[in-house]
């Protein structure tokens, strides 16, 4: 159903609230949702639910259901309070469902009729289950994949991997999975979206790869989640929160006729779905959540697929470190040390912030965008693939060996690269921290009793000298094996150790010697090349964005998420 102004300019009726009814019970129609643009100044009690078995709204979408009689009856009620203010009913955006041979009362002629097996409600078909899958498979399948088509075409990798992350695959069928659940399967989705990243990026990915991709970027993933895996827990969730609304959805003398939880076919299956077997820890966090009625505020869906996905992570990492041993291709210590770089990478690219170069800024420079070739050497590196066929001399030193997995690429001291990087995130910094007035020093002599150490930037700050030294590192370094299992332990453990047996005791001695000690802060600003910073270069690169926000009145949120995505292209 919809409303339409009536005074619309030039005498066109103006659209307000379209609506579709839904899939139980008689005839569907319904009014805009109480608060609306639409609803507000009515007459008190124009949205009763009177005679009526179903009134429900979610957003401009309603629906009303009960027996015909009382349904024309509401109706007519209904389109005279919205005559009253100035409003009239379009009815050709109405749907009526009706029984076969039910007729159908004065009231309510004029609306467009469909059968109960075709009804749709938000999107999502209400029928028979044959009816649902041929939607599930007709439309939504073959919509998704063609948005999909239409993204690898585009002529900008990154872009495309953006929208492709946000505008398709998982978040393009995430309503229809909580409305319908495990009975239809998602793999389809999966298998569109492992294909549309390869056409962007040019990367076929292996079975270890695409699990690690589909993982939320905070584990080291893509963000491109897994409908298959995620579909059962949507359901779930949804009819948990929904049977909660039940009582102001429905009448008392409907209420106790309602379809319990214990009682709900796709439900059920969905609990029994084989793709949680494995998660008995959210099998019994579900568990538990039905018999308290505890639906966590609404995030059961978010709660119960977060565990799910750490729990998916362990298990990569497991199966990952045991299929190199079972290739045979390493032994020994080589094999041990590889094992631990698997699980450092993963970890690393889990740091906050690390990702911040993954999915683009709308609002960023163009310049930080990479390439079609940036872009594809970037993913490779975050999933462990090769980024060349075969292994080299290194160009630039002219005695390493540049292997397959870029090990040597981003350890190698020739050709300037760490300095111009090292020089870049300074600039960056410092460029912010003028930004927060706080009138940044570059490299210069600070301390009253050596001009030999010049940090590269240094400011006050309450009252406080602060000196920051950037470093970046390497954490798979083959030279310091100490870094990887420190990386492998936690997000930035490779920059905490580094930061700590290397800049830490820096400036230690002579900030002893100040007049003042306690008026000076060194902070190590330590980044590891997958983007994961120390904790206190989290801490004190914070401080600066929300100094630069203050002065460029947005949030600090907004100033940090720029700030981090400027330094993780540097």
């Amino acid at each position: 159903m919809g409303l339409r102004s009536a005074g619309a300019i030039e005498g066109q009726p103006t659209p307000l609230v379209p609506a579709q009814a839904p899939g139980s019970g008689d005839p569907a129609a319904s009014p805009p949702p109480a608060g609306s643009s639409a609803t507000r100044g009515a007459p008190e009690g124009a949205l009763s639910q009177a005679e009526l078995d179903l009134l429900s709204f979610f957003l401009d979408d309603g629906a009303a259901g009960g027996e015909l009689d009382s349904l024309g009856r509401w109706l007519r009620d209904f389109e005279d309070r919205a005559t009253a203010v100035g409003l009239s009913l379009n009815r050709g955006k109405c749907r009526l469902s009706v029984a076969p041979g039910a007729t159908i009362p004065e009231a309510l002629q004029g609306i467009e009729t469909c059968p109960l097996d075709e009804i749709q409600h938000l999107g999502v078909p209400c029928g028979s289950p044959e009816k649902m899958r041929v939607f599930v498979d007709e439309e939504a399948v073959k919509g998704a994949e063609r948005k999909m088509r239409m993204i690898a075409s585009l002529p900008d990798a990154h872009v495309a991997l953006t929208l492709l992350k946000f505008c398709a695959g998982f978040v393009s069928v995430v309503h229809l999975m909580r409305a319908v659940g495990a009975v239809f399967d998602f793999a389809c989705i999966d298998q569109a979206t492992q294909s549309c990243l390869a056409t962007i990026t040019g990367i076929e990915t292996d079975a270890s790869a695409w699990a690690l991709a589909s993982l939320p970027v905070r584990l080291g993933g893509l963000g491109l989640h897994s409908c298959a895996d995620t579909a059962a827990i949507a359901h779930i969730a949804a009819t948990f929160d929904g049977e909660a609304c039940l009582p102001s959805l429905v009448t008392p003398y409907v209420l106790p006729h309602a379809m319990l939880l214990d009682e709900d076919d796709t439900f059920l299956a969905s609990l029994d779905d084989p793709r949680l077997a494995p998660f008995e820890t959210v099998l019994e966090k579900i568990q538990n959540a039905l018999q308290a009625r505890d639906n966590y505020g609404g995030r059961g869906q978010k709660v119960w697929s977060a565990t799910v996905h750490d729990e998916r992570r362990k298990a990569l990492i497991i199966s990952m470190t045991e299929e190199l041993g079972r290739s045979g291709q390493l032994q020994g210590s080589a094999l041990a040390l590889k094992q631990v770089q698997v699980r450092a990478r993963i970890q690393s690219c889990s740091g906050q912030h690390a990702s911040a170069w993954l999915y683009g800024n709308a609002e960023a420079d163009p310049k930080l965008w990479l390439s079609p070739a940036e872009l594809a050497v970037a993913i490779r590196l975050r999933l462990g693939l090769p980024i060349a066929p075969m292994p080299s001399i290194c160009r630039l030193c002219g005695t390493g060996s540049a292997d397959v997995d870029g090990v040597h690429a981003r350890s190698c001291f020739s050709g300037g690269r760490r300095t111009r990087m090292h020089n870049a995130l300074r600039d960056v910094i410092a460029d912010f921290a003028r930004r927060g007035l706080l009138a940044p020093a570059v490299e210069r002599p600070v301390f009253s009793n050596t001009e030999r150490k010049r940090p590269d930037i240094s400011y006050v700050r309450d009252g406080t000298t602060v000196v920051l030294d950037v470093a970046v590192t390497f954490p798979l370094q083959p030279s310091n094996p100490q870094y990887a299992k420190r990386a492998a332990e936690k997000p930035g453990g490779a920059a905490t150790a580094y930061a700590t047996a290397v800049k830490e005791g820096k400036y230690r001695g002579i900030i002893d010697n100040e007049p003042n000690p306690r008026e000076w802060l060194a902070v190590p600003l330590v980044v590891d090349t997958f983007g994961a910073w120390c904790p206190g270069a989290l801490t004190e690169l914070r401080q600066i964005a929300r100094k630069s926000a203050l002065r460029e009145d947005r949030t600090a949120s907004a100033a940090c998420q720029d700030f981090f995505h400027q330094l993780s292209f540097q």
